[in-house]
C-alpha cells in the first residue's frame, strides 16, 4: 500500500479536512460497513485517488472524523456549562438546560449516535477514542466546576457521574420513550439527585415538592 500525503498548504490540508468531514457524514448517515472509499469519494466529489493520497483507507477517515466530531456529538452541554456566569447558584437551571440540549442534539444525531455507539462496542480504536474524549469532557466539567467556586471531595469522580447521568436520561427521552414514565417527573429527580451529589446533601433534604 503506498504512502499517504501529509498535506502541508492551505489547499491540501482543506481538501484531507473536506474528506474527513464527507467522509465521516456519510458513514454516520449510510453506516460505516454499508460506506467504502469510492463511495466517500462519489459524495466528496473527488476522486478515489485524491482519497487515497490523504488516507489508507475508510477506517482511518473514521478515526480523524470521530477525533475531530464525537465530542460534540457525545458531550454538546460542554459550552453552556462555560458560559454559565454563576453555575454554583444557577446548577438547576443550567443543568435542565444542559440536558434539554443534549437531547436536542442527539436527535439530531440519533442515526450517527447509534451507529457511533456499534462501532463502539466493536471497534478497540474506536473504543479508545470514546474512552478519551470521556475523560477529556470529565476534565472540562471538572475545570469549570472549579472555577466556579466547587471543591468537593472526589469532585473529578462527580464530574464523570453528571456526564454519565446526563447521557444516560437523554438516551431515555429521546429514545427509549416508555409510556409508563412521566418524563417531566423525571428530570425533575434527575436534577435532585445531581444536586445531592454536588451539594453534600447526603440526607436528601431537598424537598420532594420543588420543581425545575
Amino acid at each position: 500500500m503506498g504512502n499517504v500525503r501529509q498535506p502541508i498548504k492551505k489547499k491540501a490540508i482543506a481538501t484531507k479536512e473536506m474528506i474527513i468531514d464527507k467522509g465521516f457524514e456519510l458513514i454516520c448517515n449510510n453506516g460505516y460497513h454499508s460506506v467504502n472509499t469510492a463511495s466517500i469519494a462519489k459524495y466528496a466529489n473527488i476522486s478515489t485517488g485524491n482519497v487515497y493520497q490523504y488516507f489508507h483507507d475508510k477506517h482511518e477517515i473514521l478515526l480523524d472524523g470521530l477525533n475531530k466530531y464525537l465530542g460534540s456529538i457525545m458531550f454538546p452541554f460542554i459550552e453552556i456549562l462555560e458560559k454559565e456566569s454563576d453555575l454554583k447558584n444557577n446548577f438547576p437551571v443550567a443543568i435542565k438546560r444542559v440536558i434539554l440540549k443534549t437531547i436536542e442534539v442527539k436527535k439530531d444525531y440519533k442515526k450517527a449516535y447509534h451507529e457511533l455507539l456499534s462501532l463502539e462496542n466493536s471497534d478497540l480504536e474506536v473504543f479508545k477514542i470514546f474512552k478519551n474524549k470521556e475523560l477529556e469532557a470529565t476534565n472540562k466539567v471538572n475545570d469549570i466546576l472549579t472555577k466556579s467556586g466547587y471543591n468537593l471531595d472526589n469532585q473529578k469522580q462527580k464530574a464523570h457521574f453528571l456526564i454519565n447521568i446526563i447521557n444516560l436520561v437523554c438516551e431515555e427521552l429521546n429514545y427509549h420513550q416508555h409510556e409508563e414514565f412521566n418524563y417531566d417527573a423525571m428530570l425533575n429527580e434527575v436534577i435532585r439527585l445531581l444536586m445531592c451529589l454536588f451539594y453534600n446533601c447526603p440526607n436528601c433534604r431537598i424537598q420532594k415538592n420543588i420543581t425545575f
